[in-house]
């Protein structure tokens, strides 16, 4: 059986008017110059009349894009799966373009061949607990490339979260790489939940810490997933003071607002702040809470019946759709 064709096989002479493009791809012009503006994602050449003019590897590169996008990976991860792998001389195999004659069917996608999100995870601890920030910046790149952010945020982002901490309550990490490790995984999130645009409409959601909580990166989490769902998010971040956050919701209207306890002790502010949330006046926003100490204590729960419980941002999002 013949090997598919590779990136370096195709010929780069730009030769193919952006229509014939269209027709081999299927897709919409709009789209591709928008890939290009956006991501740079092609360099087309110009016709003597000044028209873009592309090559047979512009197009084996389109078709492969858009198999990433159709099995569910989003163009600027596509995108960066294909620099990492070609950065490491290993450009990933495409199906040939119409014009070039190929009887063997396109891969199914960077799954096939994808490291699992516990190898990388497992990667990602090692290098953060060595201080070895540009090997984390790949490993993040590399699974950004791979998977749904919902799965990079909670199967690895957390989880290595949460094993450094195990680590550093075991005395296997010190205090100053569980702070690296923090620091460095928190301020990817925030920068991720930066890149969504806010939604122009839609519910409105806040989302921070309970008062007195300074670990926020699982309601970090919970606000990047309402904002890849089409929520308005409001992000509050850690130790929100009760008082102005009552203000807040009775100024704005909320239709949600997420709050976080990670430990026991901020579990009372909780509960005032759900107290003083059932005394506005209708509208009154939903509730949704989370975070270790209510993971870890269900007993808790029963302290707010009204609320909506999900142990994971993703369920969060599933729950608030189905209702």
């Amino acid at each position: 059986m013949a090997d598919s064709p590779r990136l370096g096989s195709y010929d780069d002479t730009p030769i193919y008017t952006i229509k014939t493009v269209v027709q081999q791809t299927g897709i919409a012009p709009a789209t591709l110059r928008a890939w290009e503006r956006r991501y740079g994602v092609l360099s087309p050449g110009r016709s003597d009349g000044g028209y873009r003019l592309y090559s047979e590897r512009d197009i084996a590169t389109l078709h492969w894009l858009k198999r990433q996008v159709e099995d569910g990976v989003s163009i600027s991860s596509a995108i960066t799966l294909l620099d990492l792998r070609r950065q490491a001389g290993k450009a990933p195999e495409l199906a040939a373009a119409a014009m070039v004659t190929s009887n063997q069917p396109e891969p199914a996608g960077p799954a096939l061949n994808a490291r699992s999100t516990e190898a990388i995870g497992a990667d990602l601890l090692a290098a953060l607990l060595a201080f070895r920030e540009s090997a984390g910046e790949m490993l993040l790149a590399e699974a950004f490339a791979l998977y749904p952010v919902e799965v990079v945020a909670e199967e690895i982002i957390a989880a290595v979260l949460v094993e450094i901490g195990e680590q550093w309550h075991a005395g296997q990490a010190t205090v100053v790489q569980e702070h690296f490790a923090t620091a460095f995984l928190r301020q990817r999130l925030t920068a991720l939940f930066q890149v969504y645009d806010q939604a122009a409409s839609g519910p409105l959601a806040l989302a921070g810490a309970a008062p007195g909580e300074w670990h926020d990166v699982g309601i970090l989490l919970a606000a990047l997933t309402l904002r890849r769902h089409g929520w308005r998010v409001i992000y509050l971040g850690q130790n929100v003071p009760m008082d102005h956050l009552i203000a807040e919701i009775g100024r704005l209207q909320p239709a949600l607002v997420c709050l976080s306890a990670t430990t026991t002790l901020t579990v009372p502010a909780l509960s005032e702040v759900v107290t003083e949330v059932a005394r506005l006046p209708e509208p009154r926003p939903r509730l949704a809470l989370g975070g270790q100490a209510l993971n870890q204590n269900p007993e808790l729960h029963e302290r707010f019946p009204d609320a909506v419980w999900t142990m994971t941002a993703r369920e969060l999002a599933a729950a608030l759709a189905r209702s």
